[in-house]
């Protein structure tokens, strides 16, 4: 289809009735999305509910902080396009889309009935407005929160409901990772911010969603939300949205103070925790793949021994990641794999070797890079005699277990590692900057698009997040990336993923330990629609903080 005649399509389809949440007709989309699925429920109103809080900053799209912290901002601002519980592209602020054959237009309807929520509409003009801010604008410093937007050559007016999207190359994720995660910015707002991020007026948090803020205390972790009355797909089905703080979640579930909770994401679940929800006729119970893990970076920045890959295949050997998920997850979760997908991904290897415990292994690849103990203390030395005491740094957020797990599995093998605990906001400076040489984060996203394994391991990706792999370097694997990236055929890009998660699991850069299964209860009477996202929103974490479900009060559809 040629550009011309894709704007022609999209401008005809503007003046259509959309419909709304609350009723009408269904919100469909074009060629390029997936059809709104059919409604499998009746909608679960709820006037009010209480969730728990956390310190996830000041919720623009551009101060929040980490995955929960975007799940916020996006309360109050709307993407194109969003997922519901099937995994399935849906309708949002663009209720039409369609893209060309060759994956290089994209064209948009927006909304008729949308605004902000200052009583301003919402137009193309708006869109066109965000694309730039975000590539060419104040907005850049951010854009890692979508895809890969340096791909996009114009984005182009035509009337007030319509944009098209014109790609330099095509891009196969787009309608998830840019369309389904740029939150759209009000230009009559944004346009006189230069630091986006420093930006704390009030006026920030106005948005075009279905959620305003109505109150905000980033220290103590608590925000409220009130249901936007005037939403343009219908008043949403929760009323408000209150997220207060919650040392032991299950504990203030029990006592009323939650309407739904989840265990710690490490640490598992004792005996005896949840025999308090076993009434299934109050209690509701979610269980999901893992889709966050912790994972121990290795620095190949660093001299040797870390730009070694043997080295680093050693390390895989001697983490003891079952008996992680048996002792610090009580078996609630699973280990890691090494391609760097979670396993329950549609697209997971199934020919990645498995680095199982081998204790004997790891010494045999210690011994032949000449890691070996020469003075008799039971620890290894470098080749040159000298003493070798990696650092592993931790993060506060998180377990410390972890730490002294791998302190443990490592003795055995002969390497006596220093852990140094952090802070979490300075473990991830220096996991973004790579200010170490062995370091655990926690993250998201190894369910989600797989162009994840790109962004994260590449050499020719400028990234300052503190889940990249730091010094990085494979040409096979920057083919591979590349290539997959443009693979518009389902079929084809999965072949080419599965081939950079052998890459990735001999090279070993990262090693994810384990994934924790996920678990949410919920008082039935307040609200009964929860879900996880498959493939994540924006990674997969948080994976049950859905504004779809808050808005329609279903898993699926309008």
């Amino acid at each position: 289809m040629a550009t011309g005649s894709l704007m022609a399509l999209m401008q005809s389809c503007g003046g259509e009735d959309e419909g709304e949440a609350g009723g009408g007709e269904t919100p469909t989309s074009a060629t390029g999305g997936s059809p709104a699925a059919t409604p499998t429920s009746a909608p679960s109103r709820s006037d009010r509910l209480r969730l728990a809080g956390g310190q996830w900053g000041y919720v623009s799209p551009f101060s929040y902080n980490r995955g929960p912290g975007l799940a916020h901002a996006l309360f109050g601002f709307d993407t194109l396009t969003r997922k519901d519980g099937t995994g399935d592209v849906i309708p949002w602020l663009s209720p039409k889309w369609e893209m060309t054959p060759d994956g290089l237009h994209y064209g948009y309807t927006i909304h008729e009935k949308a605004a902000w929520q200052d009583g301003t509409p919402l137009t193309a003009e708006d869109v066109a407005f965000t694309f730039d801010y975000f590539i060419n604008g104040p907005g850049r410093k951010a854009a890692g929160i979508v895809g890969q937007i340096t791909f996009i050559d114009k984005v182009t007016v035509s009337g007030g409901h319509a944009v098209e999207v014109s790609l330099k190359e095509p891009y196969a994720p787009f309608d998830v990772l840019v369309a389904g995660r740029m939150p759209i910015l009000p230009k009559h707002i944004w346009s006189s911010v230069d630091d986006p991020a420093k930006y704390r007026d009030a006026r920030a948090l106005i948005g075009s969603g279905p959620f305003r803020i109505d109150s905000v205390d980033e220290t103590a972790g608590a925000y409220r939300y009130v249901a936007n009355p005037d939403f343009y797909l219908g008043r949403p089905e929760v009323g408000a949205l209150e997220f207060v703080p919650a040392a032991d979640e299950l504990l203030s579930l029990e006592r009323g103070e939650l309407d739904a909770g989840s265990p710690p994401t490490e640490d598992g679940v004792p005996d005896g925790a949840l025999k308090p929800f076993e009434d299934q006729k109050t209690w509701g119970r979610l269980d999901g793949d893992g889709e966050w893990a912790r994972s121990m970076h290795i620095n190949m920045a660093k001299p040797f021994p870390f730009n070694d890959r043997q080295f680093r295949q050693a390390l895989a050997y001697a983490i003891d990641r079952k008996d992680m998920v048996k002792r610090l997850l009580l078996g609630v979760g699973e280990p890691g794999s090494l391609g760097g997908l979670a396993p329950s991904h549609a697209m997971i290897s199934k020919e990645l070797p498995a680095y199982d415990l081998d204790v004997a292994k790891a010494r045999a690849l210690l011994d032949g890079i000449g890691l070996r103990d020469t003075n008799g203390d039971g620890f290894r030395e470098l080749p040159d005699g000298s003493k070798f005491e990696p650092e592993l740094q931790t993060s506060t957020r998180y377990s410390p277990k972890a730490a002294e797990l791998v302190k443990e599995y490592l003795r055995a093998v002969g390497i006596d590692v220093k852990v140094t605990s952090l802070n979490s906001n300075t473990a991830d400076d220096n996991a973004a900057k790579g200010n170490y040489e062995l370091s655990l984060v926690g993250y998201g996203g190894f369910g989600g698009d797989p162009d994840t394994l790109r962004t994260r391991f590449s050499a020719n990706v400028k990234s300052q997040s503190f889940s990249r792999a730091v010094g990085y370097a494979n040409a096979r694997f920057e083919e591979l990336a590349a290539k997959q990236l443009g693979a518009v055929k389902p079929d084809e890009r999965a072949a080419l993923v599965r081939e950079l998660q052998g890459l990735i699991a001999e090279d070993v850069p990262i090693i994810p330990m384990y994934l924790p299964k996920r678990i949410l209860l919920y008082r039935k009477e307040v609200f009964d629609a929860w879900y996880y996202t498959p493939g994540g929103i924006f990674g997969g974490y948080p994976g049950a903080l859905n504004k779809h479900s808050f808005t329609t009060g279903r898993k699926s559809g309008f």
